[in-house]
């Protein structure tokens, strides 16, 4: 059943539920939680001042948030949107983007060009939620946007319905160095990012005062993580360098190395044997490094330090670029809000 249809029932079927609560994240495997708050079985107090249209809040313009709004009846609700990005992105193609097989503006929908296509009228905020309040069923919002102009960015939106749809954030294990020195793959920024960083490697590789090592070093891509993410962007760089890359700066053609680290025995290995054991296979073909059962204990802005799980032995590795790309976990405000409705915590960390 789809989740509108699942709401929209909810919502007319079952009137002595006063409060119904999703909370969604598709993208990544997150979380799926929902509660419910039943009154008695007194009949509901009816409010001669109560608005006629409930209003619902849905945080985040996602693949849940927007599948959700697709199949609204937003004329039958007083339908509010908040999400720090103005923009739905189809985010498998991100790996593409950072080596310009897609161009970004190619993976984006700006939501307000999908929101006026739907029936009713749907209000946007591009403004980032930093906490939800069950007790007053408030969510308390603040604006990034600052650019010097006037105005508070903070507000808070009342809500009877609340939709939680904004995703996990990349999960760093609390190993040091990452968000100070690595890139992540979960945003349209991030693959732009990316894409700027590697041709800054190449340029500082070929000039004439650098020693061969130091060119090797500038020129070693390491990525952190064999599942999905990790193993398509490792591939997607190969080809972006062996393609184009060689041909602009042959000089260096032969020192470019990619490396994958991988804590597990296998890269892909939620996935069926065939398929880690072709993607090792082809991995080797190409000339790119996966090294298995190996934990990152540290990174630097020069290198990153790996623990060798079979021997226990540290070892140090150089490198111009890291991409960690090892899992998600639970936002914060969405940890703190399954708390005050009392459910508990599960997955959290993938």
């Amino acid at each position: 059943m789809k989740i509108a249809s699942f709401f929209t029932k909810a919502f007319h079927s079952f009137p002595s539920y006063s409060k119904i609560v999703l909370l969604c994240t598709l993208s990544g495997g997150g979380v799926v939680s929902y509660s419910e708050l039943q009154s008695n079985t007194k009949p509901p107090v009816i409010d001669p001042n109560e608005p006629k249209k409930k209003k619902v809040v849905v945080l985040g313009t996602g693949w849940a948030g927007t599948s959700f709004l697709k199949d609204l009846d937003a004329s039958l609700y007083d339908v509010q949107v908040v999400s720090p990005r103005n923009y739905f992105a189809f985010t498998p193609l991100l790996p593409s983007v950072t080596c310009g097989t897609v161009e970004a503006r190619s993976i984006v929908e700006p939501v307000r060009n999908i929101i006026k296509k739907r029936k009713g009228e749907i209000k946007f905020w591009e403004a980032e939620c930093l906490k939800i309040d069950n007790a007053n069923k408030k969510v308390l919002c603040r604006s990034h946007i600052d650019n010097n102009l006037v105005g508070s960015g903070e507000f808070a939106l009342d809500y009877d319905y609340l939709v939680i749809a904004i995703g996990a954030q990349v999960n760093t294990f609390n190993t040091p160095g990452v968000r100070e020195n690595c890139h992540f793959l979960k945003e349209v920024e991030d693959a732009q990012k990316i894409r700027m960083s590697v041709i800054d490697c190449f340029e500082k590789a070929v000039l004439p005062s650098l020693s061969e090592e130091e060119r090797r070093t500038n020129l070693h891509f390491i990525v952190v993580g064999g599942g999905p993410t990790g193993v398509e962007f490792a591939a997607e760089l190969h080809d972006y360098i062996q393609e184009d890359l060689v041909k602009l700066y042959p000089s260096v053609k032969d020192i470019v190395k990619i490396t994958m680290i991988q804590s597990g025995d296998h890269i892909l290995n939620t996935f069926d044997e065939r398929i880690s054991a072709f993607a090792e296979h082809k991995f080797g073909r190409d000339g790119i490094e996966v090294q298995t059962g190996c934990r990152v204990v540290n990174v630097n802005d020069k290198e990153i330090t790996v623990k060798v799980k079979s021997t226990g032995e540290f070892c140090s590795v150089p490198h111009g670029l890291v991409v960690w790309s090892t899992g998600i976990a639970t936002r914060p405000v969405v940890r703190d809000f399954m708390e005050q409705i009392g459910q508990v915590l599960l997955n959290s960390m993938h």
